[in-house]
């Protein structure tokens, strides 16, 4: 017995060391996009293995390259040359001794020449496998070039016909582009610079001159290049937010969104062998986006100052080898470490190059299992719908656009839903119309000749003639006669402040009808996060303030309108949207993209006629003219303006004063 309790013992000793370091091993979070398009935290995707080429001295490392051989070429900096390395971490060659001053990037073509931008020496060198400088590339000659155009090289990538991609330090024309014999063929892939109001105003409202003399903007200069096995060359750009990373074609247009990222810190871009794109940023996260653009995995992080592996002080450069092992270098550090997938990325990675392909059914399997550990991933939801739709099965497709807040895939689902279930009922629908036609005319003819309709008409003319129910419907006399309507309102009466006020909840209504049963392919909210407060605020507070800065600039400006006018006239403004947004929001339901217009163009209509009823509304109330209308309007949109300020003002100096009475109150009792 003795001797099978040690036998135990030692194994859970030596096991649990083991276990300890399996979960120390990612010592970062890592995070993906959700269906709702935020960020969550997932499954590990990488794990950081090992610290590469530990046994050799990496002074400043700069860049690495990681060829389709299983060569490693790691660019240092501090020692003056390219270290290479085969996968398993050892050093089988330094190249650039006594030739390289400050290396900064490494590129291999597929002959295996080696490609090392010189920040120092202002060219760019190539070498043999063997290590012999075959080339030099320094500043091009040509006068398309320019003379002052800087060529200071940081990073370079090279294409299959041997053509040149330089990075240079403050190239704001774009990616320097060289021939093989060192020829300058143009820029390629220039930015664009970030357009705003203020520079949209500008450029309106100046001279070509004094755009060119005040208001010069040029584009930021990229940062990094890549180029994938097909030849598409990446790009990334930092300290901008727009086309932060490019996916460019033949012609130098990006294939990307503009918007695809919104860091503004990435440091170096690489291409795994599936077209995925790997971008490292100055905080040490690794983001990986498809070849699409979608974002999968964020990981990695700034060392905290435990030295844990995975996490970085400087991080510089980040390439993917033939496995699809990830390797960043850490210049402070002086080390490179390796990540490795694991079993979740590694599904995802399977569906994602089925699903690149069009092989939407074949990448079923794996969505699956991505979504048994988590249901949450947003691309893998748009994949299963794609599979669906493909199987026609589109009730399914409709269920999982849903989740993946898809609306372009949910439109063509519900196309198909829709197209089918006409073709069952449409028949049997237009038959029930026919006949309810028949039966009115019917109705109308009977009641003509027998007057079958006059006691229904008289107990309707009887609850009309109730002062309430009269004034609730006199809102639909503002559609037709709203100048007459208006005189009427506040000269004879015709409403009451209690029917104003069941019109406003009316209008509360409806607006919560509207905004959360209106169509998927329109809706614009995320019903989770919903508050009745906030609805409630977001309703009332600007008509609040409507009304009372109305009332007070009329009131100095000789308006003849009283408050309990402005309060009743606006919401009898409002007419066309309590009449009209029910049934827009039903239609928004049966709707496909192909048919959007309907919706945007019915919302606008309605939006734009309250407007001018209200507008009309302001003049009849205060018997204004049309110059002193629009004076009015302008001063009671400044005036609210000034009353948000205000309030803004007295909630801060409450909140001051709350907290030092709370301080006071706590000390006094902590003193006690």
């Amino acid at each position: 017995m003795r001797k099978y309790i040690v036998i135990i013992c030692t194994w859970i000793l030596l096991l649990f060391p083991l276990q300890s370091t399996a979960y120390a091993s990612a010592p970062y979070k890592t995070q993906t996009l959700s269906s709702d398009g935020g960020l969550i935290e997932t499954q590990t995707a990488f794990s950081p293995i090992g610290d590469f080429l530990s046994g050799t001295e990496i002074k400043a490392p700069e860049d690495i390259y990681a060829d389709p051989n299983g060569y490693i070429y790691v660019v240092d900096s501090g020692a003056k040359k390219v270290l290479v390395a085969n996968e398993k971490g050892s050093l089988v060659a330094q190249i650039g001794e006594g030739i390289l001053d400050t290396p900064t990037g490494v590129y291999v073509d597929e002959l295996g020449d080696i490609y090392v931008a010189d920040y120092s020496k202002e060219k760019v060198f190539k070498f043999t496998v063997e290590g012999k400088l075959e080339a030099e590339y320094g500043k091009p000659d040509s006068p398309l070039f320019g003379s002052s155009s800087p060529y200071k090289p940081q990073k370079v990538g090279v294409d299959r016909r041997g053509n040149l991609y330089v990075i240079s330090e403050g190239s704001t024309n774009g990616i320097i582009q060289l021939s093989k014999d060192g020829s300058f063929l143009g820029y390629y892939g220039v930015n664009n610079t970030d357009v705003s109001i203020s520079s949209f105003l500008k450029n309106l409202l100046t001279t070509e001159t004094q755009k060119s003399k005040v208001f010069l903007k040029t584009p930021p200069a990229p940062d990094n290049v890549a180029i994938d096995k097909q030849g598409l060359i990446y790009s990334v750009t930092e300290g901008t937010k727009n086309e932060v990373i490019k996916k460019l074609n033949v012609a130098g247009k990006n294939m990307l969104w503009p918007d695809v990222s919104w860091d503004s810190t990435y440091q170096d871009i690489a291409v795994d062998e599936d077209g995925n794109i790997f971008t490292l940023n100055s905080t040490g996260e690794v983001h990986e986006f498809d070849s699409f653009g979608n974002l999968l995995f964020v990981f990695g992080g700034l060392d905290d100052g435990s030295n844990r592996l995975g996490l970085f002080k400087q991080p510089t450069g980040i390439t993917i080898d033939r496995s699809g092992r990830v390797y960043v270098t850490d210049k402070e550090r002086g080390m490179v470490t390796v990540f490795e997938k694991t079993a979740f990325s590694e599904q995802v990675h399977k569906g994602i190059a089925l699903y690149k392909e069009g092989l939407y059914v074949e990448s079923q399997q794996y969505w699956k299992s991505v979504l048994e550990l988590n249901s949450s991933f947003g691309l893998a939801h748009t994949a299963m719908g794609k599979a669906y739709y493909k199987q026609q099965d589109y009730d399914s497709a409709l269920e999982e656009y849903t989740l993946a807040k898809d609306p372009y895939g949910y439109s063509d689902a519900f196309w198909e839903v829709r197209q089918a279930w006409m073709e069952e009922n449409l028949s049997a629908v237009f038959l029930i119309v026919i006949v309810f036609f028949l039966i009115y005319y019917l109705v109308k003819y009977v009641d003509k000749k027998k007057k079958i309709l006059d006691a229904p008409r008289a107990g309707w003319r009887k609850w009309k003639s109730r002062k309430l129910l009269s004034e609730l419907l006199f809102i639909f006399q503002f559609f037709r006669h709203p100048i007459d309507s208006f005189y009427y309102l506040k000269r004879e009466n015709y409403a009451s402040v209690l029917s104003a006020t069941i019109l406003y909840v009316v209008l509360f209504i409806e607006y919560l009808i509207a905004k959360f049963q209106t169509g998927f392919l329109f809706a614009s909210y995320i019903s989770e996060d919903a508050s009745l407060l906030v609805e409630i605020l977001v309703v009332f507070i600007p008509i609040l303030l409507l009304i009372i800065a109305n009332y007070m600039v009329s009131t100095i400006n000789d308006g003849e309108g009283r408050f309990r006018d402005i309060y009743i006239g606006t919401i009898y403004s409002l007419a066309p949207y309590i009449v009209f947004i029910i049934p827009i929001t039903l239609v928004s339901n049966v709707l496909t993209y192909n048919e959007s217009f309907i919706y945007i163009f019915s919302t606008r209509i309605v939006y734009a006629w309250c407007l001018l009823i209200l507008f009309i509304m302001i003049k009849e109330i205060h018997n204004y003219s049309f110059s002193e209308t629009f004076r009015n309007i302008f001063v009671t949109l400044f005036g609210m303006v000034i009353m948000i300020l205000v309030l803004f003002i007295i909630f801060v100096l409450f909140d001051q004063v709350y907290d030092f009475v709370y301080s006071i109150v706590k000390e006094v009792l902590l003193r006690a």
